[in-house]
């Protein structure tokens, strides 16, 4: 009996601990956790452990968890093709100044005021080709033009006696307006100052030019440009201040940063005389520079620069001066004239910039044996 009533109160035990099992899952969302001699009470949604985060019994996957809002995403900056960042004022100025040439012309189009002087001494073939002075005319004098053995040309219109030996200084004012920041519009108008060896000074407003730079490869750190510039005859010719024809000069121009302190510049230029005698000839124009941003601050940049410029005549002729009594015609065609440049551009802001520099002729064919440079520059 004893026995008998143990095992039904062991019996009772077990059903009672059973319904507890199996009404807990249907039970309010509430149970006990007892973890390391503690208690604590939590929520389970239906299907869940009251213990762990394991899956509930009848589960195929845990609810979905929300994750925390992160920090704020910044809107990343359109990709803007570089003429349109350009326009945009982001690239235009740092690009262009960082073209530093000083003989080169620039491929970067920009609106620009440019004030130059140059000094150029000793041009011992001052017609040759009529590239800067006319054909002398003392060939158009039956008398003087049998010193040199040809024909009278009455349309030589060049000074009246033949030097050996010319000095020349020039001071240009040059403007130049971008439409946008690939095509831009440009005039320059000289003045010059010539001392011939032994004759009076001459000064007067030179040849003129005009014309357009189309950069038809406008990249972040390259520039390739169309430039064609026309040559007009508004000096006096007969007082060496002109060549008496109108020239057309189309070019190819470049620029590529190849760092973000060195960069290279290029040209290839075909100078054309339409008119002019028969010592009117064309001449090809090429040139390489390089220039390094030595000092680059807010306020203050200075950018050392070599370059090297030459010209090959393909036509033409030339006068040989050996004295005023002695003079020799000969063909132009096939002279070189190669001159190293060496200057330097100091900048002040993002607008003014001067550069200072000097040419020597590498050859024994000169337009000028040596050459000084002074230029102001300022950019809108």
């Amino acid at each position: 009996m004893g026995r008998c009533a143990y095992d039904m109160r062991s019996w009772w035990r077990i059903t009672l601990v059973s319904v507890a099992c199996f009404s807990a899952p249907a039970s309010p969302l509430w149970g006990q956790d007892v973890t390391l001699g503690g208690t604590r009470w939590k929520s389970c949604p239906p299907g869940r452990s009251t213990v762990t985060d394991d899956l509930c019994p009848g589960t195929s996957a845990p609810p979905a968890v929300v994750p925390e809002p992160g920090p704020p995403q910044l809107a990343l900056e359109p990709n803007l093709p570089p003429e349109r960042f350009a326009a945009l004022g982001g690239e235009t100025v740092a690009l262009a100044d960082r073209s530093a040439v000083g003989y080169i012309d620039p491929a970067i189009p920009r609106t620009q005021i440019r004030l130059r002087y140059d000094d150029m001494l000793q041009d011992t073939r001052p017609d040759r080709a009529e590239f800067l002075y006319a054909k002398f005319g003392f060939y158009a004098t039956p008398a003087s033009v049998a010193i040199a053995g040809v024909p009278p040309d009455p349309n030589a219109k060049g000074p009246h006696g033949p030097e050996n030996s010319v000095n020349l200084q020039d001071l240009s004012t040059y403007l130049e307006a971008a439409c946008d920041p690939r095509f831009s519009l440009f005039v320059d108008l000289p003045v010059r100052f010539v001392h011939p060896l032994g004759l009076p000074r001459r000064t007067g407003f030179s040849d003129m030019s005009a014309g357009f730079k189309y950069a038809f490869l406008y990249q972040e750190n390259q520039v390739a440009t169309f430039q064609l510039r026309t040559y007009i005859p508004t000096g006096d010719s007969t007082i060496w201040l002109g060549n008496n024809h109108v020239s057309l000069e189309p070019g190819l121009l470049y620029f590529w940063g190849l760092t973000d302190r060195l960069s290279l510049e290029a040209e290839i230029k075909d100078w054309v005389p339409i008119g002019g005698t028969n010592f009117a000839g064309n001449i090809v124009n090429y040139g390489l520079g390089l220039s390094y941003r030595l000092l680059d601050s807010s306020k203050f940049w200075m950018s050392p620069v070599v370059e090297l410029v030459g010209w090959t005549v393909l036509d033409g002729k030339e006068s040989v001066v050996f004295s005023r009594t002695f003079v020799q015609v000969k063909e132009a065609g096939g002279d070189t004239i190669v001159n190293a440049k060496v200057g330097a551009r100091l900048g002040y802001g993002a607008h003014n910039d001067l550069y200072i520099g000097y040419g020597r002729a590498l050859t024994g064919d000169v337009w000028y044996k040596d050459i000084v440079r002074l230029e102001y520059r300022l950019g809108f």
